[in-house]
């Protein structure tokens, strides 16, 4: 499929859906969607459950959809690596499983939700996914709720409040994001004066495209956070052999 043909098929590569996402009435510093979703193996995972425990960053996404795929193992950094590296730090992740962008005669649009556990839990067998899945309803109740589209990231603070969110996953960001976060915190346990802060950007994500040329795709991203200077990151990065196309590391500002 051409640029021009994947950007007139599917809107949330374009501007128009970048901004139709920001439109949405899910906006950073309200409160986040409940909701209850059980993980692969049947047990019932509730949002409001880790209010005052933990932060939660939720991920949606299919085996399908390859921005999905490259995101959870590849880049730098990987969402799979940033689980391990905020875990132990008062953070959950949880990759929420919704409808399949993509299907085919190989794997078809489920009907059922078993269908769409065994969708699932491929998708965890085969990118080694170190974090719960849940599923979503049949209905696609919760993405919807969030406006996650194929592959929209969200993260809630401890008191459930949403302080960041982006209609695609893309782990530099979503590193940068969690650092703040971290940081933030620990300055408030120290009784330290932190300058809060909102901000937003349309940001174009380039696919990993050999032998072409790239072409930016806008993303839209909006978050409220504590500042704090970047880390330097010492992953190595590592191209996805998946399915679906990936995206690079590379970000236009506006």
């Amino acid at each position: 499929m051409s640029d021009t043909e994947m950007l007139r098929r599917f809107p949330a590569h374009r501007l128009e859906g970048a901004l139709r996402f920001s439109a949405h009435e899910v906006r950073v510093g309200t409160k986040a969607p409940d909701f209850e979703l059980p993980d692969l193996s049947g047990k019932t995972v509730r949002l409001s459950g880790y209010r005052r425990k933990s932060n939660v960053v939720l991920m949606f996404g299919s085996v399908t959809c390859g921005a999905t795929v490259t995101q959870l193992r590849a880049g730098r950094a990987s969402i799979c690596s940033l689980y391990s590296r905020y875990k132990k730090k008062g953070f959950e992740f949880f990759l929420i499983y919704t409808k399949e962008p993509h299907p085919g005669e190989n794997i078809p649009q489920p009907t059922t939700i078993k269908e769409r556990v065994k969708n699932a839990a491929r998708l965890k067998r085969e990118e080694k996914v170190n974090f719960p899945i849940l599923i979503d309803t049949p209905d696609n109740e919760v993405r919807n709720a969030y406006r996650g589209w194929s592959n929209g990231i969200f993260v809630v603070n401890k008191a459930g409040m949403l302080v960041f969110r982006s209609s695609w996953t893309h782990g530099p960001e979503l590193a940068q994001v969690l650092y703040d976060l971290y940081a933030w915190e620990k300055a408030q346990a120290r009784n330290e004066l932190v300058r809060v802060c909102y901000s937003e950007r349309l940001v174009g994500l380039l696919r990993n495209k050999k032998n072409q040329r790239r072409r930016p795709s806008p993303c839209r991203a909006a978050r409220g956070q504590g500042l704090r200077a970047a880390p330097r990151s010492r992953s190595k990065n590592r191209l996805a052999k998946a399915a679906g196309r990936g995206w690079s590391q590379t970000s236009f500002y506006e």
